[in-house]
């Protein structure tokens, strides 16, 4: 006689049949799960792997680990209670119940009957003990109320509870492009079949026994008979209000696996310089790879926790110490922390009765700042970004010259001017538009060869102005411009600002940070004559975005002055402490996101002297980065950089030499995008171009995350060469 196999084996061998049917519907995700278990040998798992059909491969899974003995049988049937997949399978739930012993030896089935244990599951049903309740034909509503509670095995429900043939199923799902509209339709089939035994209590009944049984409270309301409202109601209108509607539980854990993913994917793999920058998709793919489309039907931690693994890994990894493409990058772990505490706090930084640790803690590090800069009192605040500093600059100098246009507006208002260089930030014409000013306004003055604006065409131009019926009002000045990092004189244009009674503003969004450095604060010499400063720590300083600071001299409540409503509902004023402490009437907005700690922790992690630091380890890669440029041969600089800014041409091989033809500068416009193309699809690198006035396209690198070495500048230019050496 044969021996007889174990009870394990045994067990799982009558489950065969039943497991294919439930495990098909995701088979790669049991087998990921049983891999991660080291369920399968490596061929093996290469094998089943290999298999395209679900339900073939779950029956190769099953075969091998059947063939790897009890002990795998065992740990395998434990895997089909653990929580994800009894979440992704929810007509796994039987396996909770079964115990290995209960199999007698030499039997065939450890299961009753499927009709017996149905017979005896009728008796118990809820629906025939309240034979009086749901006696109605089932409506459309509640239909469609049971249709949101079905998830992925709305097929075995069909073929196993509603008795719908597997071919009209199909046709269903061909028929239907999304998961609710498939499963109403099924349910819809099933009353034109039943026909007046399509009651709201049978649904219930077929729904609520057998393996794919629905949660009691997701079908209770089939057999309310309250009102007829209450019939209508799912069970989300019909919640038990004596329990929240979050599990904390279920929602923790899904937080803290989603946190080890973003740590692996962002902040280890991110930051590896053997992984690449970016996974380049085209749009239509990476729609499809993200499945982005809203459901009415939620989804599966397991299946969640893939998507957040898919945003991570098809997003550009801006950590990477070889993402050069802008003035943001790299990581600050303290700085990190702080966002994770923000986000989780999920205050708004408008009164001190909701957010009165963030209201003191701005106020600090803005006085920080002011110091700085050079200013013993003052005010300042947070914004949404440099471009919302610079036009709160331009608001309240409008303001301080004409007050009236808060209450009446333009109407009554001459003329305005404002003055600025070819190379500010595009914000100032954008602020000049959204003001009402009008992008004509915003007269363009000279800059010298290093993109600096000239004082002395200010002057010129500002007379021009007034002769021409116009009234200047403000002179925007940058420290640190976009593209090549240039920082205008201020001290010069602070004696023009004076002379003509402008405000002075200095978007010092990129370059404000070299005030930590005593090396390199003197680019920003006569900075504290100006009358604000637009300073963004998420850039050089890497506080992470986003953190932008507007810093004002004024010490007369202008912040207020200009934008306050006095909205009685926010800021009463016979509070029970300091009322001057609700700073919300200061901002455009209500809705204002804490952005202090993020700069605060950092800071406190640090100090003064690690941030100023990093200013000066930037200045050292760019040094670096232009003395081996210029040991090479076809790498040709715009100019020599003040700043971080590098800007060059990459000369090919094909064009050296060849300055003076006809096609040249069409040729070299054609070099820069094609570089960048290809770094991009093979995920090396980023590093933007751009023309500039009358230049063709040029690579502006930018050299300053703290996670950057020696041998990432090597890489670059490396690279470079490698990308373009057959343009």
């Amino acid at each position: 006689m044969a021996e007889e196999s174990p009870a394990e084996i045994r067990l799982l061998r009558s489950l065969k049949a039943k497991l294919i049917e439930i495990l098909s519907a995701d088979a790669d995700f049991v087998l990921q799960h049983a891999h991660s278990r080291s369920l399968l040998s490596e061929p093996g798992y290469q094998r089943v792997n290999a298999c395209h059909i679900p339900s073939e491969k779950v029956k190769d899974l099953l075969d091998h680990v059947m063939q790897r003995g009890p002990e795998a049988a065992e740990r395998f049937l434990e895997l089909l209670k653990d929580r994800e997949l009894q979440e992704t399978f929810p007509m796994l739930s039987f396996i909770k119940h079964l115990q290995v012993n209960s199999l007698p030896s030499g039997t065939g089935n450890h299961l009753t009957s499927t009709k017996g244990k149905q017979e005896h599951e009728l008796q118990d049903s809820p629906a025939q003990k309240n034979c009086n309740n749901g006696c109605g034909l089932v409506t459309e509503q509640q239909l469609m109320s049971v249709a949101r509670n079905i998830g992925k095995s709305w097929r075995e429900i069909g073929r196993l509870a509603l008795d719908i043939r597997s071919v009209k199923l199909e046709q269903i799902e061909e028929d239907h492009s999304t998961h609710v509209e498939r499963v109403f339709a099924m349910l819809r089939y099933w009353r034109s079949c039943q026909r007046e035994k399509a009651t709201a209590a049978h649904l219930h009944s077929l729904l609520s026994r057998g393996d794919w049984a629905l949660p009691p409270d997701c079908i209770q309301f089939l057999l309310d008979t309250n009102s007829a409202d209450e019939q209508l109601m799912g069970p989300g209108d019909r919640h038990d209000l004596r329990e929240p509607l979050i599990d904390h539980e279920e929602g923790q854990s899904f937080l803290n696996e989603a946190v080890k993913i973003i740590v692996e994917e962002v902040l280890c793999k991110g930051t590896d310089v053997k992984q690449k920058v970016c996974e380049w998709k085209e749009p239509e793919e990476l729609a499809q790879l993200l499945d982005l489309e809203l459901r009415d039907t939620g989804e599966p931690q397991p299946r969640l926790l893939q998507r957040v693994r898919n945003v991570a890994k098809y997003s550009i990894k801006t950590s990477h110490p070889r993402f050069f493409n802008q003035q943001f990058g790299g990581v600050d772990y303290h700085s990190l922390a702080g966002r994770f505490l923000t986000e989780a706090l999920n205050t708004n930084l408008f009164t001190y009765e909701v957010a009165p640790v963030f209201v003191l803690m701005e106020a600090e590090v803005l006085r920080g700042l002011r110091q700085l800069v050079g200013w013993t009192e003052g005010d300042g605040i947070f914004c949404p970004g440099g471009s919302t500093s610079n036009m709160y600059a331009m608001n309240l100098a409008r303001y301080r010259l004409f007050p009236e246009v808060k209450n009446q507006g333009m109407w009554g208002l001459p003329r305005l001017s404002i003055f600025t260089s070819p190379e500010s930030h595009y914000s100032v014409k954008k602020g000049a538009a959204y003001l009402g000013i009008g992008m004509d306004s915003v007269v363009m003055v000279k800059v010298d060869d290093g993109g600096r604006m000239i004082p002395e065409d200010l002057d010129e131009k500002i007379e021009l102005s007034k002769s021409q019926g116009a009234v200047p009002f403000l002179v925007s000045c940058t420290s640190g411009t976009t593209v090549r990092g240039a920082f205008d004189p201020l001290d010069r244009i602070a004696d023009v600002c004076d002379k003509h009674k402008l405000w002075m503003h200095v978007d010092a969004a990129w370059g404000g940070s070299v005030l930590f450095s005593k090396k390199h604060r003197h680019l920003m010499k006569g900075v504290d004559r100006a009358n604000s400063v637009a300073w963004n720590p998420h850039k050089m300083l890497v506080a992470g975005l986003q953190c932008s600071a507007l810093l004002l001299k004024d010490n007369t409540n202008l912040l207020k002055q200009c934008h306050s409503t006095n909205a009685s509902y926010l800021f009463q004023q016979d509070k029970f402490y300091d009322v001057n402490l609700d700073i919300g009437d200061k901002s455009v907005q209500c809705s204002r996101k804490v952005d202090c700690l993020k700069l605060w922790l950092m800071w406190k992690a640090v100090g003064s002297v690690g941030l100023a630091e990093r200013v000066d380890k930037a200045f050292i890669h760019a040094r670096y980065l232009l003395e081996h440029m210029k040991k090479r041969d076809g790498f040709q600089l715009l100019g020599v950089p003040e700043f971080v800014n590098v800007c060059f041409w990459y000369i090919p091989p094909s064009l050296r030499g060849k300055g003076g033809s006809e096609d040249y500068q069409e040729r070299l416009a054609k070099v820069a995008p094609v570089i960048k193309e290809r770094m991009m699809k093979q995920g090396t690198m980023m590093v933007g171009y751009q023309p500039l006035g009358d230049e063709v396209n040029f690579f502006r690198v930018i050299v300053f995350s703290p996670l950057l070495s020696n041998k990432d500048i090597d890489f670059f230019l490396n690279e470079i060469e490698r990308l373009g050496s057959d343009l």
